[in-house]
């Protein structure tokens, strides 16, 4: 809101880090056993720079990992009223009064009750989210060179996945499962497919831009590529014996829309296939 002009409100500055990917000592600092020497750890580090910005702009340090027993208990006395790190080697740093400790988990089953009463508590459920925030967050992504597809994404999208018709609500309510899955982590598998099969059209400072041969080529691709991560995120769970109704499902749902075209040939099942970038067409 800022950004767009808003007076009301300031600027953020988010600083996001994930406490499991690193140790205690990296978190928090250490002394080095040999020289007993203290080397600062990332969390005193991002702590010291946010505190000592002058700036009225808001700063965010976003914990996103999961909780432990270990780490979480060190973060007592700066969630407490003293809004204070307090460090091993005795430095003290304060917390500013516009900065904001956040702490995105999925579950708070090893927290104390000393740490969950510090906290203010939101809870999310994923249904609540729906899919559209997921999807309007990775069409901001999509490459420039196939921009013109978004609303053709954006068509498939709807027309397959939300809703009570929807092929997310079959996989969770008719289908049978190999391996459990989560809803948005099948819509987030999805986005992640695509991506990989469109890393192919990446390009850096130091290389050659794309031809127009290889623009166009992309944006023939494109939409049975979509297919494809579709079929191998929201389809991929499902048990040997469900796999037919999806394929069923799909297809009807294509030709109502009108993507049937972009859908592998129908004399095998829509497993058997893979499009190829080069050629350009549905291989088995």
């Amino acid at each position: 809101l800022n950004k767009e002009g808003s007076d009301k409100y300031m600027k953020v500055k988010v600083v996001v880090l994930n406490p499991k990917s690193i140790t205690m000592g990296q978190l928090y600092g250490d002394f080095d056993e040999a020289t007993h020497e203290w080397t600062d750890g990332v969390l005193a580090c991002y702590m010291r720079e946010l505190s000592e910005d002058t700036k009225p702009d808001k700063k965010w340090l976003m914990f996103d990992g999961p909780v432990d027993a270990i780490w979480i208990e060190n973060m007592n006395t700066v969630l407490d009223d003293n809004k204070k790190l307090c460090l091993v080697s005795g430095e003290i740093i304060q917390m500013s009064g516009t900065m904001t400790m956040m702490f995105e988990v999925e579950d708070l089953a090893v927290a104390s009750p000393a740490t969950v009463s510090r906290c203010g508590m939101v809870y999310m459920e994923p249904s609540s989210m729906g899919y559209e925030p997921l999807l309007n967050s990775w069409l901001k992504t999509v490459p420039s060179m196939i921009e013109k597809q978004k609303d053709k994404f954006r068509q498939i999208f709807m027309s397959l996945v939300p809703g009570l018709d929807g092929m997310v609500f079959m996989v969770r309510k008719n289908i049978k499962e190999v391996v459990a899955t989560v809803d948005t982590n099948l819509i987030a598998s999805l986005f992640n497919v695509m991506d990989s099969l469109l890393k192919r059209y990446a390009r850096t400072e130091d290389q050659d831009p794309l031809s127009l041969e290889e623009i166009e080529g992309a944006n023939v691709a494109a939409l049975p590529l979509f297919i494809f991560s579709f079929i191998w995120s929201v389809c991929c769970s499902a048990a040997a014996q469900g796999r037919p109704k999806l394929e069923e499902t799909l297809r009807q749902k294509a030709s109502e829309f009108g993507f049937d075209e972009h859908l592998p040939p129908t004399d095998k099942s829509m497993y058997d296939y893979t499009f190829d970038q080069d050629e350009l067409m549905w291989k088995d």
